[in-house]
């Protein structure tokens, strides 16, 4: 029976909050609305959060997957490892159950595929046997490698994935086990990849290391291949990098002349393919909390001065027989069904506020998914929506379970104020979310001088009117360089020729493309190369005409010639190799070799630094060389007009001289530029938005309390009238109670702020996470709009009739 009555009272409970709710629809409908945007904001980057950080890799036993690469002490990373390094620590290794490689996604993971219907450009990795073993995956459709598929003259095969699977194959079944040409040599399809597998990002095409030939396979002076590895259950990170270290340190004293100086960096595999990005979406975590708890405080605010206004009511209840425990249940309930309200519209905004800011923003986050209500995000909102009742409602349920009838029954003591509790909570409240949002505030602040600065940055070359995009050349139809330096001093001359164009050249890689080359880069100075003694550069292979086109200033020297491509002898650096490598000397005229080529190569120009991989980059020592030949390459074509016009006649141009080319990734510089930026433009978007929110919110907030301690001491404010207070008295008054709230917010804030922005630092880019100025604007923003928000309640208070108003008590 007791339940049955606990029960009945509960629903007695929601009949009555819905009255009351539907009694004062305006007030319902603020809080409804300012807990929906708390609580969708935070959904939606907790979605974001889950989905990149805290969801699990799809692999088998995803948590003790490693990610392994080589670098150098003094500062060059491969971003790989060699593959005889690999075979060595797979065959001495005792910390891993299972180890296998695949090659990096880079500039030259491009191949021609030819199906049925098209040559398709597509992104391809060479992996070992084992690679998809160790991650436990397997072919949807077929079957994966065979051991024999990783000797070197090992089966021609090749698996793909389900996107490619759907595009080029039109999902055919029958398309298993017949002859495709990859790059127009004869490889056979044997199966396809699950729907959800895309590793390496964006990878479809998978071939065996065979691939390679026994020079790839014995090559120790590249670094083209990530290691994966499982450590074993009893083993740790640093235990499994300590005895991969023992390994390379014996490498080296066998093979000195490639594998000195080279030590072992072990990730585990979820870091290294989220990257740098945690930091920043703790950070958006952070600050929708903060408006989370800016909008609980409001709602609480709003709460509480219905409470005082229904002092009367709960009096008389208490009077009649009503314990505390019974007004508090009632009160949490009205606060309950509130934020029941508020997830239904929560979940809409978490969604389509989500979809807005990626579309806006054009941000790209490794594994974000679009928003899902899944299992996780659901825990979490029922988790927020049960904190959010004890915030919003516990402050207004404890004041209005104890009553004090004799006071509250008083005639006309209801209207003489606030009472000492409800106007030092109030006055808690105000304080509280001025604090929170100046803290936001200061946030959004230093990211937006961070962004300022940022795009003020010159990448080193003139964006404007730039039209890219890239090629692949098949290697079966042009199987040796000559044919390819044919073809582009055939397109050179075409593109050159086109209306509009005032100059045409080719590269490896472009800058800010995403892509980039890492070469061995030797000083020699004509002795014969030690390849134990070199050291690494960025490199990239140009046309003549390259600086020309990109008006990448030359600073000494010359560029390159057309003679260059053929005597194959000239290097051009830029200024930070020449200040890393030959600092106080002049490199003109050096002598250095590049890769494996025991060619000595003379400096002939040394030219400006461009930022390669982003803005936010350092400049890294770069060298160019003649693009004596190619099977992809990057097009850049400086024109006088809108360069995105000229995409169709460039792929005209490339279509006559060769129809089975794929042209892919066409776009402007400018575009390549805002890519660049686009996560800092998506924390920049967000942070904005929930600092314009939060003071929003505060503003709001201050108002409502002020405008409802106006309506309790109208009394008190007509008898001051009456005896001759000035309005602008009254005015002054309100104003400055109303400010010293705000002042103590803001002080709070300032020491918060100092304290937290220091955790934002590795996000800013030209500017200090304690920057006095910003600190200082930002608190003035917020002075004058709490100024605004205490002036027009206080405003209303002056124009009071004090006749009127005493007549009225």
């Amino acid at each position: 029976m007791a339940s049955f009555d606990l029960l009945a009272d509960l629903l007695a409970d929601l009949r009555f909050g819905l009255r009351q709710l539907v009694r004062t629809p305006v007030a319902s409908a603020a809080c409804v609305l300012t807990l929906a945007l708390g609580i969708g904001a935070n959904t939606a980057i907790f979605s974001v959060v889950h989905s990149i950080l805290l969801r699990s890799l799809p692999f088998n036993n995803a948590d003790r997957l490693v990610d392994l690469t080589e670098y150098k002490l003094h500062g060059v990373d491969s971003g790989g490892a060699s593959y005889p390094d690999y075979l060595a620590w797979k065959e001495q290794n005792t910390v891993f159950e299972e180890t296998a490689a695949y090659s990096l996604i880079s500039a030259s993971n491009d191949i021609a595929l030819g199906g049925p219907f098209s040559t398709e450009r597509e992104r391809y990795s060479t992996v070992t046997n084992n690679f998809f073993t160790i991650l436990g995956v397997q072919p949807t459709l077929g079957h994966g490698f065979a051991p024999s598929d990783e000797l070197p003259g090992g089966a021609k095969v090749f698996l793909i994935s389900d996107v490619v699977w759907r595009s080029v194959f039109a999902a055919d079944p029958h398309a298993l086990y017949k002859n495709y040409l990859l790059d127009g040599e004869t490889y056979t399809l044997i199966g396809v990849m699950p729907p959800a597998f895309d590793f390496p990002k964006g990878c479809g095409v998978w071939v065996p290391v065979s691939t390679l030939g026994n020079s790839g396979i014995q090559d120790r002076l590249s670094h083209p291949y990530h290691v994966l590895g499982r450590v074993r259950r009893a083993i740790n990170l640093a235990q499994a990098e300590a005895q991969l270290e023992a390994i390379q340190e014996n490498q080296a004293k066998l093979y000195p002349a490639t594998d000195a100086d080279w030590h072992v960096r072990a990730k585990p595999l979820l870091t290294e393919i989220v990257g740098d990005v945690r930091t920043s979406l703790f950070v958006l975590l952070g600050a929708v909390g903060f408006i989370l708890l800016i909008a609980c405080t409001n709602v609480a605010n709003l709460l509480l001065a219905r409470a005082l206004a229904r002092e009367k009511e709960f009096a008389i209840r208490s009077a009649l027989g009503a314990a505390p425990a019974r007004l508090l249940r009632q009160n949490l309930t009205e606060a309950f069904l509130v934020v029941c309200f508020s997830l239904v519209l929560a979940v809409f905004f978490a969604k389509w506020g989500l979809a807005l800011t990626v579309g806006l923003t054009s941000v790209h986050l490794p594994r974000m998914e679009s928003f899902q209500l899944n299992i996780p995000v659901l825990i979490f909102v029922s988790a927020i929506a049960a904190l959010t009742t004890i915030l919003v409602g516990l402050a207004p349920a404890l004041h209005a379970s104890t009553p004090d009838p004799q006071q509250a029954l008083r005639d006309g003591r209801s209207n003489l104020g606030l009472g000492v509790r409800g106007q030092k909570l109030g006055s808690a409240l105000v304080v509280s979310e001025v604090a929170l949002a100046l803290l936001l505030l200061c946030g959004a602040g230093l990211m937006l001088r961070s962004f300022v600065q940022l795009i003020r940055v010159n990448p080193g070359f003139q964006t404007e009117h730039l039209l890219t995009m890239k090629i692949a050349l098949p290697s079966g139809t042009y199987p040796k360089l000559e044919q390819t330096r044919g073809y582009l001093h055939r397109l050179m001359e075409r593109l050159q020729g086109l209306p509009g164009v005032q100059s045409a050249a080719a590269a490896s890689t472009l800058p800010l493309s995403g892509e980039s080359d890492w070469g061995t880069f030797l000083l020699a100075d004509g002795t014969a190369p030690d390849w134990s003694k070199a050291s690494a550069a960025d490199w990239r292979g140009v046309t003549p005409g390259f600086f020309q086109t990109l008006r990448i200033p030359l600073l000494r020297g010359r560029e390159f010639t057309p003679d260059d491509a053929n005597q194959q002898n000239a290097v051009i650096i830029n200024a930070a190799a020449a200040q890393k490598f030959w600092p106080g000397a002049d490199p003109l005229g050096r002598t250095v070799f590049i890769g494996h080529e025991n060619r000595p190569q003379e400096i002939v120009g040394i030219v400006a630094d461009v930022k390669g991989t982003g803005l936010n980059a350092a400049f890294k020592p770069e060298m160019y060389t003649p693009l004596r030949g190619f099977w992809y390459a990057f097009l850049a074509l400086r024109t006088n007009q809108d360069p995105s016009q000229l995409a169709s006649a460039v792929r005209e141009e490339i279509a006559a001289l060769d129809r089975g080319v794929p042209v892919y990734q066409v776009a402007t510089m400018d575009q390549l530029l805002s890519a660049s930026v686009a996560t800092q433009r998506f924390d920049l978007f967000l942070l904005v938005l929930f600092a314009v929110l939060a003071v929003a919110l505060a503003a709001i907030g201050i108002y409502s309390v002020l405008a409802f301690g106006v309506s309790r001491r109208t009394r008190e404010i007509g008898i001051r009238l009456a005896l001759g207070a000035h309005p602008r008295d009254v005015l002054r008054l309100l104003v400055r109670q109303g400010m010293q709230l705000v002042f103590a917010g803001i002080a709070l804030g300032v020491a918060g702020a100092l304290a937290l922005t220091r955790l934002m630092a590795s996000l800013l880019y030209g500017v200090s996470a304690s920057d006095p100025a910003t600190f200082l604007a930002v608190s003035l923003l917020l002075m004058a709009v709490a100024l605004l928000a205490c002036y027009l309640p206080a405003r209303r208070a002056m124009r009071l009739d004090p006749i009127e108003v005493l007549r009225s008590e």
